[in-house]
């Protein structure tokens, strides 16, 4: 289906190749697979010969998406089947969709009649409702539209003329008084409405169908309210309203014909434009390439003569044109192979118009069927159980999808879960017995909760409860949870975040369909126009500025904070014209303290990815879109674009690479594997679209039609329900199939869970939660473990240390927001008496680097010395430092160097030559103790690591660190007396030789010679920013968390210092500690400060 897949499917059809030949060659295997192969062998030596020429030939292979051979055919032959030489190929659809829904919006429907109108108006109130509705089937092919448009202006006019004659006869007979005195129950409509219709019926105003009065004064209607001595009024009028009544099915009529209008109009415009600029689309590549086989005797030779083979993968993902297409080549008589690949019971994307009828008619029309028998996946405790649920008599609905027992191989029945050295079963089901049905958001959120309980307790270090897979710990890269939709994943990793455990979502939504992209929108419509104090408003109370209204209001109050609001913006608007949009945002993110406060969140790390990502993209979009209008134009019709694609290139960004709890959506995980699979919310159901057209599929002879019904009645509603049950069976089965040894089912009791698949898989009842003792008695203890649950407690995650990868800590919880939030810089600033300590502070981490006047990026940099400096420089450096991984070639370095090329106002050029060298000066140098960081691989380190704790500070504290020798630029009279909360982010700290160190990287500039990097000059540098102040800080920070997770704890022996590298005065292994300030806080400080400050972790 993607570019992607295909490179996959190369490269592993290739290792395949050249494994094969080695096995051919007498090397020793264990695959079972190849050695029957080659024991089988008719003639091994021809055999080898073959699979050798195929590993060589691999890169002239053809393995192609199905549109990129649709295009393949059409440029090698472009005469043969009559096509343009010239043609653009892949135009994006979704772009010419939404314009075409736009000008049938503009050309069609605002100039409808205006009854028309506005039934139209009902069904799509604005052009992206147009797009939404229309783009599940408008470009579908050999689908029957029903019911069939029908001329209806005779008839409607008629009725237009008959409600006239209404209107007249109304007022005239006074039909009014009549009714008042025919004895109609009281209070009833016929009598409370009176006054409104006749009102009506003497004005000028139009009286449409479908009106209410037609369905309140009919004959029917009116003598089922009448009292027992009541008489209907003799008049012909009441006739004329039941014929209006009884016409209302034209109603009916008039959307089917708008459905069916709108549908002509916006194919017709595609087209139109796809003809003026010469362009294809990619469902155009496919109907192309259709008509040519269709039309052409001798193509379909001509292909099958190239391809003699073919093989389609993942069929059951296909719909019907694509497979009219191959069954239409391979028909002819030359001797060919048509080979369709694919599992029925894993079609899952009818949303992307993949149809599981097309593959059900090419298996009724097929020659021959194999099935595959053996599941090598999954462990053979669990191919048992998957055999169990799935083994069911038309658990799959349509007779033509069956299960068949899958058999092991033989490595198979090795592989075990064990958790607290017992052999655990293979699927574990969550029931949630709440006496009530729960509603869906409380069930969510319950099954996340258990779902992150139980993999704190896969991970956490116990011996009683240690969990392994075949001998080895269970790790967070190994669990997955599987997902249903957007909000499920959200509230999954909130549940983890929340317990410490690190997470990360898989997904392939557009980075503009996220909250971000909405606060942005917001924030530089403010920034285009300063002047505008309402937009300001507006974009401080978003999300991302997230400013109270308490503040506001204070604003509000104060005619010179909202002078400084509107000069802040006016200097956002200037930096925006004079350096460009990605520097405007840059300068609002520190200015307004965006990394501060969202990295304290528990999505702040997405969240920061997201606006760092956005303004990337509108940055790269600024050369081509001029003017600060135009841009934001563009990027506003991009979110809306964003909810039908999401191009490679604004997918959402990875926010860490870190072994992490996997957080993907079922569509996602498809055709991919996880040793432990979660699926939290198991009872998930596909949403029922009320007033909209309905997709289903009847069978005749010829197999299996697709039919779209645009007012389909209840027996057509009931039919496409029943499909889309089947794909939430099918959904289910593919997310248990994708764990390799350990499944997690939850199953909350909610309203309808008897109509969920899971409901059908383990025949529950909607009634009442008696159902899950019947779980309980009827599954064999064997294969499931059902636990019982109501709620779910809260489990901090603790980390191994020894053997494990090193991990930041959990972000504990602040418990007291009466307290202040300190920071290294803040306390500093306090100390020099400059500024108040809740003033705006610098980025956590970069505040204390010096701040030193530019140098220009294309004055040449021969030097650390002449590098550019400032403070932008010094947050580029670090984040550079951060993503490389340390033991990396210089070919690796300068790959991410020239990421940040653009960060640091640098050429290619002058980071391929100084900037690759002066890292790996740094990576070289030697840290005392016999390392250098290229020493430190991956697990032996934390990037950025935060911390909070409780925090005492006063003149006696002060007092004690002077005695030690630190503070000595600290003023005697100093009166300092803090309490809250301490926060910081240490930049990196490694572990080497079972001690551990604290780095921190500054980029200041001391002067233009390593002279100036000597440890008299650092140890000057040190004093004078108070950096000692930081490093004791941090030091006390890392002090506590190791106390809390090694047993038998001992600073002497565990903590090996403080690193702080002036990164200029790095030179490598030529000269030892140049550059490398180093100390080791005496043990009895930290314990005195540890002590003085509060010993209790938060």
């Amino acid at each position: 289906f993607t570019n992607a897949a295909t490179d996959e499917l190369n490269n592993r059809i290739r290792k395949r190749t050249i494994e094969a030949k080695r096995v051919f060659s007498g090397a020793k295997t264990d695959d079972e697979f190849l050695i029957e192969l080659r024991n089988t062998s008719d003639d091994r030596e021809a055999d080898l010969k073959l699979l050798t020429a195929a590993s060589l030939l691999m890169d002239n292979a053809s393995i192609l998406t199905i549109h990129a051979f649709c295009a393949r055919v059409l440029n090698e032959l472009s005469l043969e089947t009559g096509k343009l030489f010239n043609q653009k190929r892949e135009t994006a659809i979704d772009d010419l969709l939404i314009q075409a829904a736009e000008d049938t919006f503009r050309k069609m429907i605002l100039r409808l009649p205006s009854f028309e109108q506005k039934l139209a108006l009902k069904i799509w109130a604005n052009p992206a409702a147009l797009v939404r509705l229309m783009r599940p089937f408008l470009f579908r092919t050999k689908v029957i539209f029903e019911p069939p448009m029908v001329n209806f202006t005779v008839e409607f006019n008629r009725i237009v003329g008959v409600i006239e004659q209404i209107k007249n006869l109304w007022v005239e007979a006074n039909i009014a008084e009549q009714i008042s005195q025919s004895g109609f129950r009281k209070g009833s409509k016929p009598l409370t409405r009176l006054d409104s219709v006749t009102y009506l019926c003497g004005s000028e105003e139009t009286i449409e169908i479908d009106h209410e009065m037609w369905g309140i004064y009919n004959t029917d209607k009116l003598n089922k309210l009448l009292t027992k001595s009541g008489e209907l009024p003799k008049h012909s009028i009441f006739s004329l309203i039941d014929d209006v009544w009884e016409a209302r099915t034209i109603i009916n009529q008039i959307k089917i014909n708008l459905w069916h209008r709108a549908a002509k109009s916006m194919k017709t415009i595609i087209a139109d434009i796809k003809t003026q600029t010469n362009e294809l689309s990619l469902d155009d590549l496919l109907t192309e390439l259709w008509t040519a086989i269709a039309t052409s005797e001798g193509l379909p030779k001509l292909l099958v003569k190239k391809w003699p083979i073919a093989l389609i993968d993942e069929f059951q993902d296909t719909d019907n044109l694509q497979y009219d297409i191959f069954s239409r080549i391979y028909q002819t008589e030359s001797p060919s192979c048509l080979l369709f690949i694919g599992d029925p019971k894993q079609a899952i994307y009818q949303f992307r118009s993949a149809d599981i009828y097309t593959y059900l008619n090419a298996k009724q029309a097929a020659n021959n069927i194999h099935t595959l028998s053996t599941n090598w996946r999954a462990s053979e405790p669990l191919v048992k159980t998957i055999n169990y649920l799935f083994g069911q008599n038309q658990i799959f609905g349509e007779k033509e999808i069956s299960y068949q027992a899958n058999d092991c191989p033989k490595k198979a029945s090795t592989m075990k879960v064990m958790i607290g050295g017992k052999t655990t079963v293979p699927c574990q089901i969550r029931l949630f017995e709440n006496k009530e049905p729960l509603t869906k958001q409380r069930a969510v959120e319950l099954c996340m909760a258990d779902a992150a309980e139980n993999i704190v307790s896969l991970l956490n270090p116990s011996e009683k409860k240690k969990a392994t897979i075949n001998q080895k710990p269970i790790s967070a890269g190994q669990i997955a949870i599987l997902v249903r939709s957007r909000n499920e994943a959200i509230a999954a990793q909130a549940a983890l975040s929340l317990r410490g455990v690190k997470s990360v979502y898989l997904t392939q939504d557009s980075v503009f369909l996220q909250e971000t992209a909405q606060d942005l929108s917001l924030i530089l419509e403010a920034v285009i126009d300063p002047s505008n104090e309402r937009s300001i408003k507006v974009a401080l109370a978003t999300r991302l500025l997230s400013i109270s209204a308490k503040e506001i209001d204070e604003i509000n109050k104060h005619s010179d904070a909202q002078q400084r609001l509107h000069t802040e913006f006016k200097e956002y608007q200037e930096i925006w014209a004079s350096q460009g949009i990605a520097s405007m945002i840059h300068a609002l993110i520190e200015r307004r303290q965006i990394a501060e406060q969202w990295l304290h969140r528990p999505n702040g790390e997405r969240e920061l990815t997201n606006l760092r990502h956005l303004a990337e993209l509108l940055q790269q979009r600024s050369s081509l879109v001029p003017g600060m209008s135009l841009l934001l134009g563009w990027f506003k019709r991009e979110k809306i674009g964003s909810e039908l694609r999401s191009e490679q290139d604004n997918q959402i960004r990875l926010e860490s690479d870190e072994d992490l709890v996997k957080i993907v959506t079922i569509h996602a995980a498809k055709g991919l594997e996880y040793d432990v699979v979660m699926i939290p919310f198991a009872t998930f159901k596909s949403s029922e679209r009320k007033n909209e057209p309905a997709l289903y599929h009847q069978k005749d002879s010829s197999g299996y039609i697709t039919r779209l019904n645009f007012t389909p009645t209840n027996q057509v509603l009931a039919l496409a329900e029943k499909e889309k049950h089947e794909e939430d069976m099918r959904l289910l089965y593919v997310a248990i199939t994708r764990a390799r040894y350990l499944v997690y089912l939850g199953i909350p009791y909610i309203k309808n869970v008897a109509s969920t698949a899971a409901g059908q898989l383990f025949k529950l009842s909607s009634c009442d939660n008696s159902h899950f003792v019947g779980i309980k008695d009827k599954l064999p203890k064997a294969l499931f473990h059902v636990c019982s649950l109501i709620d779910s407690p809260i489990t901090y995650l603790r980390r191994a240390v020894d053997g494990a990868e090193l991990k930041r800590p959990p972000r504990p919880p602040i418990l007291n927001d009466s307290w202040l939030i300190h920071s290294y810089t803040g306390i500093n600033r306090r100390f020099n008496r400059q500024d108040d300590i809740n003033e705006e502070s610098a980025m956590v981490g970069y505040s204390d680097d010096e701040h030193m006047t530019h140098i220009s990026a294309k004055d040449a940099i021969v030097d650390t010395f002449t590098f550019p400096r400032g403070k932008h420089i010094g947050i580029a450096l670090h984040g550079l430092l951060e993503e490389i991984d340390f033991s990396s070639s210089d070919k690796v370095i300068g790959t991410v160097c020239r990421r940040y090329a653009v960060r640091l106002g640098l050429s290619q050029e002058q980071c391929d030559g100084m900037l690759v060298s002066w890292i790996r000066n740094i990576l070289m140098t030697p840290l005392g103790c016999g390392f250098s960081l290229s020493e430190i691989n991956g697990k032996d380190r934390i990037s950025e690591m935060e911390f909070h704790f409780p925090f005492v500070m006063n003149t006696e504290l002060v007092d004690l660190v002077k005695k030690r020798g630190y503070l000595a630029n600290a003023k005697s009279d100093q009166n300092i007396d803090l309490s809250g909360v301490m926060t910081g982010l240490i930049d990196l700290i490694v572990r080497f030789n079972n001690k551990y160190y604290i780095i921190d990287y500054k980029s200041n500039f001391l002067g233009n010679s390593f002279n100036n990097y000597t440890q008299v000059n650092l140890q000057k540098i040190i004093i004078d920013h108070r950096y000692d102040l930081q490093y004791l800080i941090y030091s006390l920070a890392l002090h506590r968390y190791l106390k809390a997770q090694i047993m038998n704890y001992d600073y002497g022996s565990t903590f090996g210092g403080v690193r702080y590298l002036f990164l200029r005065g790095m030179r490598g292994s030529q000269n030892n500690l140049s550059g490398v300030f180093s100390d080791l806080p005496p043990s009895e400080l930290i314990e005195e400060l540890d002590t003085m400050m509060g010993r209790t972790i938060p």
